[in-house]
């Protein structure tokens, strides 16, 4: 009976306690620790796995992430831009623009598959001409010309109208905003995105040249990339 107890490990306090010799509390326990154990390690590893995937998709999307196009107004001039103060205001112009399109990635290229400027004068817009598309290769420069000319009405607020009549009546400088839209897709290698939305703000101050005379000089301007890597 001693011998008994003590292979089932039975408490000398109890010995008439009954014992299932089938039951091993130890081993069970080290059987519980043991899948304890294993999933602790096996959800450890997974964390490092997911965490290792993820710094690594982070270091390549700064690396290869594409940069804003650079551009800028390299030349502007405007021939005419005369208003008549009727209901809506009626104008007449002639604005020819030089504009360059910088690609400042090392990698990746350009497809511009929609291009189009829109002259503003305040928030209203008075003209626009499509310009071509093409790719740009990286760390690429691209000049554009784009001349528009005529007569339309177009809807100026009130308060445009008078700042009109004061640019003209005092400094003979006008505040023309240029806005260049697009539909444009990154390629890297043989990878190329889907289409993401161009949006460029081109702030330019111009005087009307006067025939027979040089025209004023021209000061290259930055533009604002408002907009380049929404979805299209």
């Amino acid at each position: 009976m001693y011998h008994l107890q003590r292979a089932l490990k039975v408490p000398r306090s109890h010995p008439y306690k009954y014992i299932d010799p089938y039951f091993y509390p130890d081993e069970e326990r080290r059987r519980s620790n043991c899948c304890t154990l294993m999933i602790s390690h096996l959800v450890k590893a997974i964390i490092a796995i997911l965490f290792f995937i993820g710094v690594i998709i982070l270091c390549l999307w700064l690396f290869f992430r594409p940069f804003p196009v650079d551009v800028y107004v390299e030349a502007a001039q405007l021939n005419r831009f005369e208003m008549f103060k009727t209901t809506p205001p009626y104008i007449n112009y002639n604005l020819t623009t030089v504009i360059s399109l910088q690609n400042p990635n090392g990698f990746i290229g350009i497809y511009y598959d929609w291009l189009e400027m829109d002259s503003f004068y305040e928030d209203a817009r008075f003209d626009w001409t499509a310009l071509s598309t093409f790719y740009q290769e990286p760390k690429n420069s691209t000049v554009l010309k784009a001349d528009v000319g005529g007569g339309t009405y177009f809807w100026l607020k009130s308060k445009g109208v008078e700042d009109f009549s004061r640019e003209e009546n005092t400094t003979g400088v006008y505040s023309v905003n240029l806005w260049l839209y697009g539909d444009v897709r990154y390629r890297f290698k043989w990878v190329t995105t889907r289409k993401r939305q161009l949006s460029v703000k081109c702030p330019v101050k111009l005087s009307v040249t006067v025939p027979g005379m040089p025209a004023a000089a021209f000061n290259r301007t930055s533009c604002d990339v408002i907009r380049y890597w929404m979805k299209a």
